[in-house]
């Protein structure tokens, strides 16, 4: 496998898909071609289905007897979140979000993205980020450093506490006991926000602009890619209890930051409070 084609030719499939694809539907969705799936702000787009099936056909392709797990047929259930347990050795597994942020793109803002990673052996090797709107692509390969827009990009250098900014959807969440003290706990921080765009919230942090990231789930399509982007910015990215976050990781929650002693003073006063 030539990783640097590769790299080429994600890009292509993802400007291709937004170009032939998702454009003609953004700020021009009719009612019916927008319904809910797990809550009222959980969305899913005739965009997202159409995306995902051009993704899928075509990254197939490129690597002969890989397989995909996308978001829309993981919610269809015609692929299961065990699909890096049922690869076989050294099978390359293509995770795939066709619209990053739906809720965003159906409300016709900014904040979207295409994502596609690569696995093998419950080891991300790839991950490829395009934002549409702003024409930004953010890539890297696993032990070769992250580019974006053909420039090579690394995290902020910004280590105290009362420094840092970041993104959190618990700030604003009924659905996790740990709202409150987030709230307070973002008191201690520059500032805490929630771009409902995980693609956005990596590419952010790889580049410097922002400096940490603390999830409530770890859904493969929303992480993967970011996740691998940012370690290799020179960031750090973990389960809530410190080990490492993989693939077959997809029940836990995580937490991202652009460097080990800013992870360790997020650590300490989001996460050790409330969970041990």
């Amino acid at each position: 496998m030539n990783i640097q084609q590769i790299n080429k030719d994600v890009e292509r499939l993802e400007r291709e898909c937004w170009s032939t694809i998702i454009q003609q539907y953004f700020n021009a969705l009719s009612s019916n071609q927008v319904k809910t799936k797990a809550n009222a702000h959980d969305f899913q787009t005739i965009a997202d289905v159409q995306s995902e099936a051009f993704l899928t056909a075509e990254l197939q392709k490129l690597i002969p007897d890989s397989i995909v797990l996308g978001e829309e047929a993981q919610a269809a259930g015609t692929v299961s979140l065990d699909i890096f347990k049922q690869a076989k050795q050294d099978q390359h597994v293509w995770v795939i979000d066709p619209i990053d942020g739906t809720f965003n793109f159906v409300h016709a803002k900014d904040d979207f993205a295409l994502m596609v990673s690569l696995v093998k052996n419950n080891e991300t090797l790839g991950a490829w980020i395009f934002k549409p709107r702003s024409d930004d692509f953010i890539y890297a390969n696993k032990g070769q450093g992250a580019f974006m827009n053909g420039q090579q990009t690394q995290v902020s250098k910004r280590e105290a506490l009362a420094d840092l900014t970041g993104y959190s959807p618990i700030l604003y969440s009924n659905q996790t006991p740990y709202k409150a003290h987030f709230q307070t706990a973002a008191q201690d921080v520059d500032g805490l926000d929630n771009l409902q765009c995980a693609g956005v919230h990596y590419m952010n942090m790889a580049t410097g602009s922002a400096d940490f990231y603390l999830a409530n789930h770890s859904k493969p399509w929303d992480h993967l890619a970011g996740a691998l982007i940012l370690e290799e910015a020179g960031g750090v990215v973990t389960q809530w209890d410190g080990s490492p976050y993989k693939p077959m990781d997809n029940s836990v929650y995580l937490i991202a930051a652009n460097s080990p002693k800013s992870h360790k003073a997020l650590m300490d006063r989001f996460i050790h409070p409330v969970w041990r």
